[in-house]
């Protein structure tokens, strides 16, 4: 269950000053309690959809890849061993979200797109994205948030500046880390 008030980090001493958010160490346990708040209240989110965030996130690469997609560039794109896809795949086949087919240029290959009931999933998905992200960010204004991005742009690279649109060299897939519902 999340609380409204801050968590506090750990590592950080109990009854001191405030540690230095300047602390790449400190600054590193932040980003790392803001991902498992997101990653806990997206599970609370999607759970009632009978969707993973794992499994989201795969519709939301297939959706904004606007094609089939092989299991291999899926894995690729979301920086995720291919055992993985599979079995998020397999989950998703199941749900009727998905659908595989033989690649016909490399019959060796699986393509994976989305099916008319998870094409509609992606609404609800974005959605549910962004209460989640609102519940967490929200609490910033418009310009500390410009900023927040802006500065994990930086550090995440340069395929996510402040754009989100600049994908890796030689990558010809949507970008790796922005889809529909981040835009």
């Amino acid at each position: 269950m999340l609380t409204n008030g801050p968590r506090p980090v750990p590592g950080a001493r109990i009854g001191t000053a405030s540690p230095s958010r300047g602390d790449p160490a400190q600054l590193a346990e932040l980003v790392l309690w803001t991902s498992r708040r997101l990653q806990r209240s997206s599970m609370a989110e999607l759970g009632p959809m009978g969707l993973t965030p794992a499994q989201a996130r795969v519709i939301r690469h297939l959706e904004a890849a606007g094609r089939p997609v092989r299991m291999a560039d899926i894995a690729a794109g979301l920086e995720v061993v291919p055992r993985t896809v599979t079995s998020v795949v397999d989950d998703l086949e199941r749900a009727h979200l998905v659908v595989r087919a033989i690649d016909p240029h490399d019959r060796r290959a699986i393509l994976v797109s989305l099916t008319d009931e998870g094409a509609l999933a992606i609404d609800r998905i974005v959605q549910a994205r962004r209460r989640t992200a609102g519940a967490i960010f929200n609490r910033l204004s418009a310009r500390e948030r410009a900023e927040m991005a802006r500065m994990l742009g930086l550090v995440c690279g340069p395929c996510c500046g402040p754009d989100g649109e600049r994908a890796p060299r030689g990558h010809h897939g949507p970008h790796p880390h922005v889809t529909r519902g981040d835009r």
